[in-house]
């Protein structure tokens, strides 16, 4: 149904509380039985009921955890664009790329920034439209084909890191980890060579691309979009070059490598930090009630992640409450239990399955949100680290949005380059697989 467009939050829905029904009638037993002890389930004395019972379970649990941090990290990033605060900080990183003269060495090392620049802004598709402002134009004038330009922007996003990202928190918490403990320890030493191994095959690939198109490199003077803003004051000053970066900095201060003593999640910091912009913003344009005006964006940033992001994941999930009913994931576990097949093939499947996800909804979010307690599950069924199954599962899921057509960030960068999605995702093919895997290979060689 996703394939043929069917609309996916309630394809999902229905496809689980379709599985979910199975389950109950071949077990004879109740919603309850399937329900996790992190869901505050209570049934209504009708298993009809009990169905729609356990949607509205997991939208409580859900909203209040991970949908929390998805809202207010995007209501921040949609806050920092309306300031000029994250247009200021992509500017200011796209500065020295006007300093070399190699196209594709500019690419590469332009999926690199990129790549940082969505620890604080984590949004892909808020990423892309930025870098597309900036970044984009440089790519054109330093010598590469527009399409190539485009897929390096669109991929940019493919890894989701740092505190503001939804994934990596729910990773942090079946890890049994502090989010800023997850991000030093374990996460950016995967990231790290996977980034750098994405942006060799991006510099090889591209290159060969273009050539084969018989794309010639032109030297036509195009101006970065605006460049003359920089004179225009405070969103373009260093200063607001580095506000997106305090809920992080918020992050480290109070944590196990800061002020133990104080600790604080993601959404605390989203909202302090807010705050005390709001108060410099104030100070700029000298006007309380302007400053204000401007502050209400982080919260329609947060509703419009609701009803895209986190019904996703609710959706998501009810479909994945619907194959433990039906014992999919018990099939999994036994496989492993019984030595049938190796916990790096098992590794494998878990990340085609939410890469394969992703690319159908258009949400890595949703994929890894839905399958990460496989991940958890089935290294323990396995006797083997926890770690060693959810990063790699977890990068899948961004690898795999920037391969889907329905994708915000792909269809973004494709109208930029005047393509169709699928020209960017035929560009995009190889790095992503690229990324897929070697993130699978340093997981296992970091932490083995």
């Amino acid at each position: 149904m996703i394939i043929k467009n069917y609309q996916t939050h309630t394809t999902l829905t229905i496809s689980g509380l379709l599985m979910l029904t199975v389950g109950v009638v071949f077990t004879q037993g109740g919603i309850a039985d399937f329900m996790g002890a992190q869901y505050k389930f209570s049934s209504t004395g009708s298993t009809f009921f009990d169905l729609f019972g356990a949607f509205s379970a997991i939208m409580s649990e859900r909203t209040a955890t991970i949908g929390m941090i998805a809202m207010t990290s995007a209501g921040f990033a949609s806050y920092m664009s309306k300031i000029g605060a994250a247009d200021s900080l992509v500017k200011a990183c796209a500065k020295p790329l006007q300093l070399i003269n190699k196209p594709y060495l500019i690419l590469a090392l332009a999926f690199i920034i990129g790549q940082t620049l969505n620890l604080v802004i984590p949004s892909p598709a808020g990423l892309a439209m930025l870098l597309l402002i900036s970044f984009y134009p440089i790519l054109l004038q330093a010598g590469v084909s527009p399409l190539s330009a485009a897929v390096v922007i669109g991929t940019c996003g493919s890894l989701d890191l740092g505190p503001g990202s939804g994934n990596s928190n729910v990773a942090a918490e079946l890890l049994d980890m502090s989010i800023t403990e997850y991000f030093a320890s374990t996460e950016i030493l995967v990231a790290i060579p996977v980034t750098l191994t994405v942006a060799v095959t991006h510099f090889f690939v591209q290159k060969w691309f273009d050539k084969r198109d018989g794309h010639k490199r032109s030297q036509a003077e195009i101006k970065v979009a605006g460049e003359q803003d920089d004179r225009q004051g405070a969103p373009y000053s260093r200063l607001y070059a580095m506000l997106p970066f305090l809920p992080l900095a918020l992050l480290l201060i109070f944590s196990d490598i800061g002020i133990a003593s104080v600790k604080i999640n993601a959404p605390i910091a989203m909202f302090a930090s807010l705050i005390m912009i709001v108060v410099i913003d104030a100070f700029r344009v000298k006007s309380l009630q302007l400053a204000l005006d401007h502050s209400f964006e982080f919260f329609k940033g947060m509703a419009g992640a609701f009803s895209t992001v986190v019904v996703l994941i609710v959706a998501a999930t009810m479909f994945t409450l619907g194959l433990d009913a039906i014992g999919a994931v018990n099939a999994m576990k036994s496989m492993i239990l019984a030595g049938d097949v190796h916990y790096l093939l098992i590794t494998l499947f878990g990340m085609l399955i939410i890469a394969f996800t992703a690319m159908l909804t258009g949400s890595g979010s949703a994929a890894f949100v839905s399958f990460s307690n496989l991940g958890s599950e089935l290294s323990a069924a396995a006797g083997v680290k926890s770690v060693l199954m959810l990063v790699p599962m977890q990068h899948a899921a961004g690898f795999g949005r920037s391969l889907s057509p329905v994708a915000a960030v792909v269809i973004a960068v494709a109208v930029a380059a005047n393509v169709s999605p699928f020209e960017v995702l035929k560009r995009a093919l190889i790095p992503c697989i690229v990324g897929i895997f070697s993130t699978l290979f340093y997981t296992q060689l970091i932490f083995s």
